[in-house]
């Protein structure tokens, strides 16, 4: 019985987060139509597609240092690095795609993808630095 109520937490734990992070992308994606200079941006598909890719990217990335962490220091510091990496090729990727394709609002979007970078990796340490603590 102990066993389930443990593997229950987990269960609500990850539900916790993945609400979390759907609350963090409804925020990125109504303030983009709030600021006047970002508002075209907002309303295009790619934009709403890059927040579900961040998002769905963050809870993968959750499930990589939730792993880890029953591990050695030395892996759990391997695994906050790697993916500190992965976010940043990522990044890269998504804002150089962007701009070979010459699509609009390149400038809103770099500077966009910069803050969704920013906003995801906030939520991210906050959680790591929660599932440290509980240990």
């Amino acid at each position: 019985m102990v066993c389930f109520e443990k593997h229950k937490d987990k269960i609500n734990i990850v539900k916790r987060f993945i609400f979390k992070t759907a609350v963090v992308s409804a925020l990125c994606a109504t303030t983009g139509h709030v600021l006047p200079f970002f508002s075209d941006m907002a309303n295009r598909p790619v934009w709403y597609l890059t927040i579900f890719t961040y998002a769905f990217l963050i809870i993968l990335l959750r499930a990589w240092v939730v792993k880890s962490q029953k591990s050695s220091a030395i892996r759990f510091a391997t695994a906050i690095n790697g993916i500190t990496l992965v976010k940043m090729f990522f990044t890269l990727i998504i804002v150089t795609s962007y701009l070979v394709a010459k699509l609009p609002f390149s400038k809103q979007f770099v500077f966009g993808v910069f803050a969704l970078f920013i906003v995801f990796s906030v939520l991210f340490v906050i959680d790591a630095q929660r599932l440290i603590r509980k240990g």
